[in-house]
């Protein structure tokens, strides 16, 4: 009797095996459709964004910046710690640039006439925009080591190490994760070559949209950086006023002129060396009589003695008087203390050699 044939083993085997390779398939198709739509992790995104924000040479910040002196604007600030641009201050419409740890702020007289504490009308102020220095307190903000690229990328890695779970939500109008801390909010875009998009933080508090820099971008504000660095060769400081510590006697007996000097105590709370532009002005008979004229010197301190200035006033309005009535008459002291010397000014444009 001949063998009982096999069953259709054969047949299920090769079913097996064609459906084991359709399941691979899918699988396969599954791996790279995830691939394709963005496989990294949260955590590597912000490795990503922060990875991107070292490479930039300046960051572009849109927002407000400080606490109780707040700014409102757009600032350009460099790997440097360099910031520059129009914001506004106190209701103020004004450009500030810091470098180096000193701040400059460019408004109009209007402005200054507020800032500056003096019962004179300060003679070196102008019709139009003047950059002047204000003390490096005026603003609880240190660029450098806050809002500098370096800084942002090293916020980027901290908010990873602190493992917070991120919000999917949108920024104007992209797809963003959010991370939020106890310090910190910080929006990233939500793609595998993430970028930072947004930085808030409570101290120093700030609230900034951010757009990093390229090559081309960033050399072209510093360029515009470098150039109002050479405005300031004109600029003044209102850090501090100095005072006349002693006035000499004698020097204008005469009708063809009048030298006035007088020993000049600096301002208490600026750094030594410092310029001063002294304005000797006279008035006849009383402190505001008839202006009789002015002159004007330039004098270095070095230390915290008081140093003499001297000019000589020798106007028609004096030779008149002098030569008609003469009399009593009264000195008055102005001052321009200098926000930057030229080599100061140098020196800042030196230092954007770095950047």
């Amino acid at each position: 009797m001949p063998p009982p044939k096999r069953g259709g083993g054969g047949g299920l085997v090769i079913g097996l095996i064609g459906g084991g390779l359709v399941f691979l398939i899918i699988i396969a198709v599954v791996v790279y459709a995830v691939t394709v739509s963005g496989g990294k992790s949260p955590e590597e995104k912000l490795t990503a964004a922060a990875a991107n924000m070292d490479t930039a040479r300046a960051v572009g910040l849109k927002g407000t910046f400080g606490g109780a002196e707040t700014l409102r604007g757009e600032l350009n600030v460099t790997k440097g710690g360099r910031a520059m641009g129009p914001v506004t201050w106190g209701g103020d419409s004004v450009t500030v640039l810091s470098a180096d740890g000193k701040l400059f702020v460019k408004a109009d007289k209007s402005y200054w006439n507020r800032e500056i504490s003096s019962s004179d009308d300060p003679f070196f102020l102008q019709s139009g925009e003047q950059w002047g220095r204000l003390s490096d307190d005026e603003l609880d903000l240190d660029f450098k080591t806050e809002l500098t690229p370096a800084a942002l990328a090293s916020k980027l890695r901290s908010a990873r190490t602190s493992r917070v779970k991120p919000l999917e939500t949108t920024w104007q109008g992209k797809k963003a994760l959010k991370f939020s801390t106890f310090s910190s909010t910080i929006y990233i875009t939500d793609d595998d070559d993430a970028e930072l998009m947004r930085y808030e933080a409570t101290s120093p508090r700030v609230a900034v949209d951010v757009t990093p820099k390229d090559s081309g971008d960033a050399s072209s504000l510093i360029s515009d950086m470098r150039s109002s660095m050479g405005e300031l060769k004109d600029a003044f400081s209102t850090a501090g006023r100095p005072s006349v510590s002693e006035w000499k006697k004698g020097g204008c007996n005469g009708s063809s002129g009048c030298t006035v000097q007088a020993s000049i105590r600096p301002p208490y709370n600026v750094e030594k060396p410092v310029t001063i532009d002294v304005r000797f002005r006279l008035t006849a008979g009383t402190l505001t009589g008839r202006d009789l004229g002015d002159c004007t010197t330039r004098i270095t301190i070095s230390g915290t003695s008081p140093e003499w200035a001297s000019c000589r006033v020798s106007s028609s309005a004096w030779r008149s008087w002098a030569k008609s009535t003469g009399g009593t008459f009264y000195k008055h002291a102005q001052y321009k203390v200098i926000g930057a010397t030229s080599a100061e000014v140098q020196s800042l444009q030196n230092g954007l050699d770095s950047e």
